[in-house]
């Protein structure tokens, strides 16, 4: 199965969305992109780095076989996906960079004849 026809799998099940982050203090996803982006091989690969240490855009290129173009939108689908946030890093020489990490701490996904439900936890 192609990346496109798991994202219209995916997308086109039931999906129950977390509840209002007013609410409740787990952290509010976009259900269809988070499952997307877990079928994409490069978002998985930077998941895995960055959810043992904070890093850098150029600092994730210069680790893994990737290009500088799909770091970049692999993170910014991951961030608009609620999975990942920014801070300002300083570098030893001064420079200022936007550090990536994950604010998830766990996912589960459940089928059932109810459709598809991802539960995210802090």
């Amino acid at each position: 199965m192609s990346q496109s026809d798991s994202v219209r799998v995916a997308a086109s099940q039931d999906v129950e969305r977390p509840a209002d982050p007013f609410v409740d203090d787990e952290p509010t996803v976009d259900v269809p992109e988070v499952l997307s982006l877990l079928s994409d091989e490069y978002a998985r690969e930077l998941l895995g780095v960055l959810s043992e240490e904070s890093l850098s855009a150029r600092e994730l290129v210069d680790r893994l076989d990737m290009s500088r173009a799909t770091v970049y939108r692999r993170l910014d689908r991951l961030e608009s996906a609620g999975v990942l946030e920014t801070s300002m890093c300083i570098d030893p020489d001064g420079h200022h960079r936007k550090c990536f990490h994950v604010v998830v701490e766990r996912m589960q996904l459940f089928l059932g004849s109810e459709g598809v439900t991802l539960e995210v936890g802090e």
